[in-house]
């Protein structure tokens, strides 16, 4: 019997798994408020459900036949929510948790968070066991949505992605092409949309899977190194980009993605300079 991928949320990412698992003879069913509005690739089975609704997430957990034998869980900011991270994240992974316990099958679940739970602003290394103490409420909000997650009655693997790149991901180019960033001495991190996924199949096809993975290429950077060479990449004078001495609200420190490494997965862009250079070339074409 084929193995069964539900993707509560299918954006981006969730459609880039599910093109993996279908090669692979899976059948994947993507959960979201507004199927219509989606294309999903062929052979997705796309149904209308919400997150926020414990019925919903019943209805394709304990009834769906074939059963379901992974989650994909890629969640996003509740749309014109007073406090949208908590009613995006928070309020579906409790109705989650719920739905699972009454699971006598636990699946396998991923879920995807983010680096924006660390709040290091010194440019210190930061690993899986790192403490977690936001300075900004989205980063609470995201973990504390992670802690009801690594509760769940499943085989729980949590993804901390640093900043997320790739095709139809490409601000950065934009707003430099324009000088409309401003240069900080912060370290950044940053990974992929194509090594998000191809990591989230990797753990999915691996007999042993870690509870926490930091999801970040090899080499953390600090920004006004990025912006150098995208600015040369660009043809863009850096000398005109605007630069401050403060850190900013996303903190600066550097990601270390050895146990993403030691699962024995292969990056695609081992590197900001392979993604981006793929990504300067399409956007100029």
């Amino acid at each position: 019997m084929a193995n069964t991928l539900l993707c509560i949320g299918f954006g981006d990412i969730a459609a880039r798994v599910a093109r993996e698992q279908l090669a692979k003879g899976w059948q994947v069913i993507g959960m979201c408020r507004q199927p219509e509005h989606k294309q999903a690739p062929p052979g997705v089975t796309l149904v209308a459900g919400d997150a926020n609704n414990e019925q919903d997430l019943k209805r394709l957990l304990l009834n769906s036949q074939p059963a379901i034998t992974a989650i994909l869980v890629t969640l996003t900011p509740a749309r014109g929510a007073e406090d949208s991270y908590h009613q995006g994240y928070v309020v579906p992974c409790r109705h989650l948790q719920q739905v699972l316990a009454q699971s006598t099958n636990p699946p396998q679940l991923i879920y995807v968070s983010s680096t924006g739970v660390y709040g290091q602003r010194d440019g210190q290394w930061v690993t899986e066991e790192s403490p977690t103490e936001p300075d900004t409420h989205s980063g609470a909000m995201l973990l504390q949505a992670e802690q009801v997650i690594a509760a769940c009655n499943a085989q729980v693997s949590i993804l901390r992605c640093s900043g997320i790149y790739g095709p139809g991901r490409t601000m950065l180019i934009d707003r430099l092409k324009e000088a409309k960033v401003t240069v900080t001495p912060a370290w950044t991190n940053r990974i992929h949309a194509d090594d998000v996924a191809g990591f989230i199949a990797h753990l999915f096809a691996s007999t042993k899977v870690e509870p926490l993975y930091l999801v970040n290429d090899n080499e953390p950077a600090l920004q006004a190194d990025v912006y150098k060479w995208l600015a040369a990449e660009l043809e863009v004078d850096y000398q005109n980009l605007a630069s401050t001495d403060e850190v900013g609200s996303r903190g600066s420190k550097r990601c270390d993605n050895k146990q993403l490494k030691s699962s024995g997965y292969k990056l695609q862009y081992p590197t900001f300079r392979d993604g981006y250079k793929v990504l300067v070339a399409n956007h100029q074409d």
